[in-house]
């Protein structure tokens, strides 16, 4: 389960409407594809396991990147 609230990089909730539309819009999107792109794995026969690595490496990455400012 997902946290209803969505923090700052303080911990401290963000109360910005606007903030929090983009961020629940971009949630729900991810969401969906996260969704189809697993769909399709484990029909695949990718394991549910090597699944989850495989997402948790490329979050770290995009996260890294996006941090960095590098475009993917």
């Amino acid at each position: 389960m997902i946290p209803q609230d969505w923090l700052d990089h303080e911990n401290q909730p963000i109360t910005c409407t606007s903030k929090l539309r983009v961020l629940r819009e971009n949630e729900a999107e991810l969401k969906q594809v996260l969704y189809d792109a697993c769909a399709d794995a484990i029909l695949m026969g990718v394991g549910q396991e090597h699944l989850k690595q495989r997402l948790n490496i490329l979050l770290a990455d995009v996260i890294a990147d996006a941090v960095s400012g590098e475009a993917v």
